[in-house]
């Protein structure tokens, strides 16, 4: 099938605008700003017992010993591992789908969820960074793999199986897929460059706002993806087989 990117970059503005977009949107902007505010504590916190008396401006802090803002970190580090799946999850579904939140989709099978993302997002990490080195193998592992935990979201996958299932669905679309990457990459760009305008005002002001564009673009980036996942076949091959004659086939 070949991919429409137009039409996968309308329908996920759309998906981006539905209930199930506004909680993604909420989950990352939570981790964001919490994983940002650890971050800078846990910065202040070292300048000051390295003997740095004037300790500049760094933007959103906590209230908090550094212990407790290296627990706040490691924590926000595990709720945004566990959202991100959730988050594919909740926006790839049929459109109609998209204002209602069932329960199944945080709790089902999350445990093996956010392992399998975990172990997806250790494997593919290093060979695609290094291949940026090279910039086309990079690029080419980035495209091929993209909808590996879409797979594992939304079929329960395990990585072997994702990792195939993505590099069949790219397969034929690579060019496209490209295309539609850099688009999104420019808007992801974009929400950072307003957070760069805002610090002007003050460091705090730059990280908020900048979090909160960031947290809209991600969401549209998800919902574009989703919706080019299922364009190429994003329910599951024996659901396919399964369906009975004049079935919609649709996935949850």
């Amino acid at each position: 099938m070949t991919l429409s990117i137009g039409a996968s970059l309308q329908n996920g503005l759309r998906r981006s605008t539905t209930r199930s977009g506004l909680v993604v949107f909420l989950l990352t902007l939570v981790y964001q700003i919490v994983l940002i505010a650890a971050t800078n504590t846990l910065a202040v916190d070292l300048l000051q017992q390295i003997g740095v008396d004037d300790v500049p401006a760094v933007g959103v802090t906590l209230p908090v010993s550094m212990l407790v803002a290296a627990a706040i970190a490691v924590g926000a580090l595990l709720f945004g591992l566990a959202s991100y799946p959730i988050s594919i999850r909740l926006l790839s579904r049929e459109q109609t789908a998209l204002a209602t939140l069932p329960r199944s989709l945080f709790t089902r099978r999350c445990g093996r969820l956010v392992v399998s993302t975990l172990a997806v997002t250790l494997v593919m990490t290093p060979p695609i960074v290094f291949g940026f080195l090279l910039i086309v193998p990079g690029l080419y592992l980035a495209v091929s793999l993209q909808f590996t935990v879409f797979a594992i979201a939304t079929e329960d996958a395990g990585p072997l199986t994702a990792f195939r299932r993505s590099w069949t669905l790219a397969t034929g679309n690579r060019w496209r897929l490209l295309g539609m990457l850099l688009v999104l990459a420019a808007l992801i760009g974009l929400a950072s460059g307003l957070g760069t305008l805002a610090a002007a005002i003050s460091p705090a002001a730059g990280q908020v706002v900048a979090a909160i564009a960031t947290a809209a673009a991600v969401v549209v980036t998800y919902g574009v993806l989703a919706d080019a996942f299922r364009q190429l076949g994003g329910e599951p091959p024996t659901r396919r087989r399964q369906t009975p004659p004049g079935v919609d086939p649709s996935p949850m």
